[in-house]
This record gives structure tokens, sequence and C-alpha cells, in this order.
């Protein structure tokens, strides 16, 4: 995962967790539990989320040299990776190439490094000088590679003073760099640091609730999330956080300021707070708590509401839920459009995703997934009796939808339940198991493809919009105002647009050259929406030309 980190600018650090970029399109999908043997696994309102950690230390096959402790941490690593790679990864490879490809990337951090694969055996040198020779494992030899990548990375980091000055960790990270590029581009390997941090935006982390602003060295309150500790404790913004315990946070990296702002839950953090207008600094403690980002924002104008889902962690089915509850209640009266806005969201769980689509699904098929391991072919179907039932669905995404966006938006499209505006997204649809590794560490592997109801496989072809909006400027131009003007032209413009979309549904290559993904958040993609939904007769044309033609499965 790639994270913002830019400590010399002012810049929001949401809830003491540093943003993950959102067109890293790079989402933690969880598994099926490990106990369910059932090929279909049927979705209740409330899922839990499963990630594999699955630890294996086994006896190597090839005895290396003496091992430092750097070197026996990186063996078990390796052998889990290598054991899940074989067993797991959605297209079989062997240990053995990926093995090569990680060492031939380790030697071209130093020119006078180079491996030697020969015949049986394979060396490592450093200016013609031999460091280490081993004989070739079995090409699945897990173990047997395992302990040879391992005696190789502590002999180069010996040897090559580019890497010896690096701790180990930076070496092992560069290995996987090389190794996991032969396998996709979503398959990779998290160092502890970065495996911390994206657990916490998965699955939440023990910290005080606030939006803080790092700015030159100092933690500013940006803003207090309601009914968290930091609320219930009257942190408010514009505070400065100079202390946390004894620990001075003035000066710290804005990583570092982090670490101490967060703890365990139920720990608590005794804060120096230099507060405007206030005679000297306040000290303040806070019980800190399970802190979930919020990936729900909604608003609700003239019986239309628009829900924001940013991406999809823990808590964001719980959150959508609030949401319909609210709007429910707020004057009595039925909902006449949803509009669910999932432009630039990359993704998240796969059960979440799973849940968001349930809201509006009755039953039948939301997604299913097929790959190699047995486990990794699973039907997610709707739970009896949707949440909301007749209200009009329009789903905008871009570009930047990925994953488990496109998981709801193909769902609700090809059940018939939403119209899709905007542009096409982003193509992900490959689904990502989680394997724990003994450092600490993460390895996130591909193991399945993501099949849409209607068969559509969405690796990279993802959604196609009904409505197009980054299709020539003149045509959209000419719809915006005749939509503006209310003008009777505007059926027919969106219905000569549907026309179209319809005539090339069945070829989704054609379809997405027409309407080509875009990273660019338009306002008339809400503008459409909501036309279309205070329009039944052209929303119910839309569900029927804009839905996915039926492919073969």
């Amino acid at each position: 995962m790639v994270f913002y980190a830019v400590p010399t600018a002012t810049h929001q650090l949401n809830a003491e967790n540093m943003r993950i970029n959102a067109n890293d399109n790079r989402n933690a999908f969880s598994s099926p539990p490990s106990g369910l043997p059932q090929p279909v696994w049927k979705r209740r309102r409330v899922i839990a989320t499963v990630t594999l950690g699955i630890i294996l230390v086994a006896a190597a096959c090839v005895a290396p040299s003496p091992e430092s402790a750097d070197k026996g941490s990186d063996r078990l690593v390796l052998e889990t990776a290598f054991k899940n790679i074989d067993l797991r990864h959605a297209k079989e490879t062997s240990t053995r190439a990926v093995s090569l490809a990680g060492l031939n990337t380790i030697a071209e951090a130093d020119t006078l490094l180079a491996i030697d694969e020969r015949t049986s055996e394979i060396a490592l040198t450093y200016e013609d000088r031999v460091l280490g020779e081993w004989p070739i494992p079995g090409a699945t030899d897990h173990n047997g590679w395992a302990a040879v990548v391992s005696d190789a990375l502590e002999k180069a980091r010996q040897e090559a003073p580019k890497l010896g000055e690096q701790d180990h960790e930076v070496a092992l990270a560069r290995f996987f760099g090389g190794a996991l590029s032969k396998l996709d581009r979503y398959t990779r390997y998290a160092t502890p640091a970065q495996a911390r941090n994206t657990r916490a935006r998965r699955e939440g982390f023990g910290g005080l609730g606030v939006t803080i602003r790092y700015d030159k060295g100092n933690v500013y309150v940006e803003k207090v999330r309601e009914g968290t500790p930091a609320f219930k404790a009257r942190l408010k913004s514009g505070d400065l956080i100079t202390h946390v315990g004894g620990i001075t946070l003035t000066g710290l990296t804005q990583n570092a300021a982090i670490v101490h702002l967060r703890g365990p839950v139920h720990s608590k953090a005794d804060l120096t707070i230099i507060r405007k207008n206030a005679n000297a600094p306040l000290k303040i403690a806070v019980v800190r708590g399970h802190i979930i980002l919020p990936t729900v924002t909604s608003k609700h104008e003239d019986g239309i509401l628009t829900i924001r889902l940013s991406g999809f962690n823990q808590g964001t089915s719980r959150s959508l839920g609030k949401v319909l509850a609210a709007a429910e209640r707020e004057d009595g009266k039925p909902l006449r459009g949803i509009v669910l806005d999932l432009r630039s969201n990359p993704g998240g769980l796969l059960d979440q995703a799973v849940a968001v689509a349930d809201f509006f699904l009755n039953d039948g098929r939301i997604i299913s997934t097929k790959g190699r391991h047995l486990r990794a072919n699973q039907i997610f179907n709707a739970s009896w009796g949707e949440r909301v039932t007749s209200t009009p669905i329009a789903v905008l995404v871009n570009g930047r939808s990925a994953s488990a966006s496109e998981i709801v938006a193909a769902a609700l499209r090809d059940r018939g339940r939403a119209i899709v505006i905007g542009a096409s997204s982003f193509g992900k649809g490959s689904v990502q198991t989680i394997i724990r590794l003994p450092n600490g560490g993460e390895l996130t592997l591909t193991w399945a493809h993501m099949i849409a109801p209607a068969g559509f496989n969405l690796q990279n072809h993802g959604i196609i919009p009904a409505i197009c909006t980054s299709a020539a400027d003149a045509e959209l131009s000419n719809m915006m105002a005749a939509i503006r003007s209310n003008a009777p032209a505007a059926g027919t413009i969106l219905s000569q647009a549907l026309a179209s979309r319809y005539a090339i549904r069945t070829n989704p290559d054609l379809a997405r050259e027409r309407c080509p993904p875009t990273r660019t958040e338009r306002a008339e993609d809400q503008e459409i929406a909501k036309y279309l939904l205070e329009h039944r007769s052209l929303y119910t044309r839309a569900l029927r030309d804009g839905s996915a033609a039926i492919a073969e499965r």
C-alpha cells in the first residue's frame, strides 16, 4: 500500500491514521471462513470479516550456514510466503521462478552483486568472489528455497555496502518486490509497519477519534468525531497537542506522533493541550477507544438521498444501515430516489461489499469468485428481504472506482436494481486474501477472480455506465443543456445515449473504449442521476437498456 506522508506540507491526517492512496486500488479482501465446507456462502446482514493468518514453520531441505536472528526470521517469513503462493495464488507458479526473480532484484541493488544460475546449483558473487553456493532445490520446494534465499540475503547484506547499511526488512521488502512481480500487480508484501497501518484502516485501531493536522512539527486537532473518546473528553478543533504523557510531540515526525496518539483500546492518553484563549496548558486524560475510520456520508434533499462511500472497512455496512434508517425516520415520507456515489472508492473488504449490496437486493446472486484453490470458488447471494424495496437507485462510478465498488455496482446493475452513471470503472476484478507473516508483515495474495451476476469477468472490463459522462464533450454539453432547462429534448438525448449503450453492451471492450475511465468526478453525474430518478419512465428504460447482457459463465 502507498501512504501519503509529506511532512513538509500542511495537511490533514485522519483519526491518527495515515491516509491510504485512493489510487492504489489495492484492496484487502477477506476470505470465506476456513471452516465453511459448503460451496455457497449465504450472506446475512451482519457478516464477520475473516482474514487468513496462516503461520507455517517447517524444516528446510537445504542446510544453511549458522543463522543470525534476522536470517532465521526471514527464513520463516519466506517459508510461509512460498507455501501460500504455491497453494493459493490464482495462477499456478513455481517457487523457483519467484525466488530467482527476487534474488535478481536484490543483485540489482549493487552492480558488483550477481546471481549465477548454473545447471545444478546457484551462486551469489561479489566482485567475482563467490559468497555462497547452493544446490538448486526442486521447483516447488518451499523450505529449500526459503533456506537458500535467507542465506543469500544475509551474505549479500554482509558484503554489499548499499544493502548492509539498511535494515534487513528493507532487503526483504526489496526481494519480495521482485519476486511478486512474477505473479500479478495486486499481490504484494507489506512490512510490519505498513501492515499495522493497513490493518488499522481495515479493522480499526485504538485511538482518540480526531482528525489531526500536522504543520511544521506541530500536531493540531482539526476535527473531533462525535461520540468518540476525544468528543467525550471535550477536545476542540484548533487544540495543539504538545505531549502524550511525558513524551513531547512537538518536533517529531508525523508518523512518530501518530504512534504515540494511538495505543491499546481502553489505555489512557494523558494529553497536554495548548488552547486558544486558555491561560495555561490544559491536562486532559482520554481513554482510547476502538476507532473505525468513517466511510459513509450522506445528504437528504427533496426526497433524494445521496450516499457517498469512500471505502469498505468493517464499519461500512453498519454505518450505511444507520443512514438508511435515519432517512426513513426523517419526515415519514418514502424516498423518491437514492444516489449511491462510489466514485474514487478504491474498494476494501469483500464481505462489506456484499453486505452493502444486500441492503438493496431481495435475493439472488451478488457476486461469485473463481480461483485455483477449492475454497476460492464461492457464490455470494443476497439474503431474503431487502432493506430498500422499491426506491429507484442511481450508482455513480469513475475510473478510480475499484474492487468492492465494482462488486456493488455490478450487482445492482445486473439485477436490474440501479442505473450506473459516470465513467468506466477501474476494472480490478480480483480477490486478495491476506496472509499474516511471522514477522508481523502481510502477504496480500490474489487468489480468485470476480464474476458479475450477468457472467462477465470484471478484470480489466470493470463497470461500463448506462449513461456515460466521459465521452465527447459536445454530446455531454447538449445533454446537460436540455436537462438544466428541463426541455423535452433531454429525454430524447438520454434515450439516444441508452440506445447507443444497448447496441454495444455485449462487447465490453468496445463499450469501455467509447466510455473511457477517467478520474474526474463530474457535477453532471449527480445532475443526470437526479433527473432520471425524477422521471420514472426514463428510469425504467435505463434499467432495461443499461443492464449488462448475459455473458458466457
